[in-house]
């Protein structure tokens, strides 16, 4: 004899199954996924030409609400690509409201392209620490005739 299974009965249970797996999975990951944290970081660089031995002066600063204490740092380098260098960073700060800030003046030594970035770090403490880059501005170029 052969027998019959109730095609219907498993294929609604089975969806119903599927669909609260499915609801319970999207409930586990949201759960998981972590919150943005919101923050900014600019940087001004002026002028945008400047003559060989002449200023170039850089400002800028930075917050992240996933900083407790930052660092902000602004870095060159020479044309388009290249190492990083670190030119100056400033004070490092607690970031409850108030924002990291760098200021320097650099003197153009060779004709050519500078690009210059701001970097915000955070670091373990008041007093420094392991620091991590948290943002990055967007690069800017002086051109140095």
């Amino acid at each position: 004899m052969k027998q019959r299974v109730a095609r219907g009965t498993l294929g609604r249970r089975g969806g119903r199954i599927a669909a609260v797996g499915a609801m319970g999975a999207a409930a586990v990951v949201l759960a998981v996924t972590p919150a943005f944290a919101k923050g900014s970081a600019t940087l001004n660089v002026s002028p945008g030409t400047v003559k060989v031995g002449g200023a170039v002066h850089v400002t800028g600063q930075g917050d992240s609400d996933a900083l407790r204490y930052g660092q902000f740092c602004a870095e060159q380098r020479a044309g388009a690509h290249g190492a990083w260098k670190t030119v100056k960073c400033g004070k490092i700060v607690a970031i409850d409201g108030s924002e990291a800030k760098v200021a320097v003046t650099v003197k153009a030594q060779k004709r050519g392209d500078l690009q210059f970035r701001g970097v915000l770090y955070g670091v373990d403490g008041p007093r420094g620490g392991h620091p991590y880059a948290d943002m990055h501005t967007d690069v800017k170029t002086v051109h140095v005739r």
